[in-house]
């Protein structure tokens, strides 16, 4: 069976050459990505035959790269094995194009469904457009640049070494003077800047900056893989005019003057969501967006109907609706009502823009497209209003899925809860084929008495949580 590590700086190091390698685009499978989101993705790492895989946390539950070496083919067999055994999904995240294209022709990944979410695409550009902003197109990027020159003179862009450290520390602290009011994506990426910085001679890494008057106004974190640049940070000062553009060039001028074999495409990574950072980026005119997709297969969300209602007596299931996502904002903002549904979207790095009603409606519809959830909102009749939500997620390779339920705090202690999460076990059961687990903290007596109260019995603990599972129909 396949072993993972956990990450380490040293395996990082030892399997450079395999994510040097790699056939994908995506800046995702890049030492600087790794190296700088471990610490919230619980990547892991697993060697087979001359053959990589690597293991994250997406969404909050497990997913591989694609396998990276010598020998794929194998590698999935193996992989299959180990989710199975380990009664895990198999989920693919970070799969560009070509690669869904393998994962479709492969007759062992059957009942597969993926979706990409805009926010994550990478933005690729030609080095030969980023050296001379010819034309134009790009006449707003050399104004910028002319106007730099001429409020602080020519400009000075040199490599980074580690005396330079406490620089970019006080570049670091000056940089976050002037933004207020971070997401929690944004405080996570801030986080790593430095640590990237400091290990940028380990993992051969280049590491630029932009100085006037001898202090750093910019700095960049580039790495050569292939035929592309990828930029893992681009960061600079607000009070620099025209200070972006100038260092975005002179790191690609900086780099195609010192490296024997300058790429010829530039992967300046995703947006995020960013209004102002997308609007930017298509300014320098990509050549090519890099759509990543979230690939789940033998998901039993391929199984489900869409538009399936279910009913019993005044208890209503159905899709949540275009016209639900007033509700559903609250019911996902609800801080004390989610306190033990175990969610808190002030820490949930996957918001990354002010909080609207697409907010939430949009995660849903991907997650179902995508084939990690089927989701359900409760009604007391079919065109009534939104009480509550039903899911179900955590579809394992085994043949389980979790079930969850929660409601306004109106409707809690009346037995709408109970109904609906029955309803939704046994959906999962007859209609999806899957067997049906639950959880709940160990003080959250409700659910734990709406769980056994549908037949589910309980079978461990942890630190956090009881386990139950329900069980089969003919023992029942």
């Amino acid at each position: 069976m396949l072993q993972f590590e956990p990450f380490s700086e040293a395996l990082l190091i030892k399997y450079l050459p395999y994510i040097r390698n790699t056939q994908s685009l995506c800046s995702d499978f890049s030492a600087g990505c790794l190296y700088m989101w471990n610490k919230y993705l619980n990547i892991q790492f697993c060697l087979w035959n001359d053959t990589l895989l690597i293991r994250e946390i997406i969404g909050g539950q497990v997913a591989f790269s694609y396998p990276i070496g010598a020998n794929p083919e194998g590698m999935i067999d193996e992989l299959k094995a180990y989710v199975y055994q380990n009664r895990l999904p198999l989920r693919f995240f970070a799969v560009d194009g070509k690669t869904l294209e393998s994962i479709q022709e492969d007759k062992r990944l059957k009942h597969a469904m993926w979706a990409y979410d805009r926010r994550w695409s990478d933005y690729v550009y030609r080095v030969e457009d980023a050296l001379m902003f010819k034309g134009k197109r790009f006449s707003g990027q050399r104004n910028h640049i002319n106007r730099f020159k001429k409020l602080y003179g020519e400009p000075h862009i040199r490599f980074l070494t580690e005396d330079d450290s406490r620089s970019v520390a006080e570049f670091l602290e000056t940089y976050a003077k002037e933004h207020r009011g971070w997401l929690e994506l944004e405080k996570r990426e801030f986080e790593q800047t430095k640590n990237l910085f400091d290990a940028c001679r380990m993992l051969g890494l280049y590491s630029a900056g932009l100085f006037v008057d001898e202090k750093l106004a910019a700095f960049s974190i580039g790495e050569i893989s292939g035929d592309m640049l990828l930029i893992h940070t681009e960061k600079a000062l607000r009070k620099y005019e025209g200070v972006y553009p100038t260092m975005y060039s002179g790191f690609i001028r900086l780099l195609s003057e010192a490296v024997n074999q300058m790429p010829k495409f530039i992967n300046r990574e995703d947006d995020s969501g960013d209004a102002g950072l997308r609007t930017s980026k298509m300014q320098y005119h990509p050549t090519a967006l890099i759509h990543k997709y979230l690939v789940h297969v033998g998901t039993p969300a391929a199984k489900a109907v869409r538009g399936t209602v279910l009913a019993e007596k005044d208890i209503v299931l159905t899709e949540i609706r275009e016209s639900d996502r007033q509700a559903y904002l609250a019911l996902n903002t609800d801080e004390d009502n989610n306190r033990l549904w175990g969610y808190d979207y002030r820490k949930d790095p996957g918001i990354t823009g002010a909080l609207t009603e697409d907010t939430f409606y949009d995660s849903v519809l991907f997650d179902m497209q995508a084939g990690d959830s089927v989701n359900f909102a409760v009604r007391q009749s079919e065109d009534g209003p939104m009480i509550g939500e039903t899911i179900l997620w955590n579809f394992t390779s085994d043949g389980f899925a979790e079930v969850g339920c929660r409601l306004f705090p109106a409707y809690h202690g009346k037995g709408y809860g109970r109904r609906a999460f029955g309803l939704t076990a046994d959906y999962a059961e007859c209609s999806l084929n899957t067997r049906v687990t639950a959880r709940c903290f160990h003080e959250n007596i409700p659910s734990h008495r709406m769980i056994t109260a549908n037949g589910f019995v309980h079978v461990r603990r942890d630190d956090t949580y009881e386990y139950f599972e329900r069980r089969a129909a003919t023992d029942r």
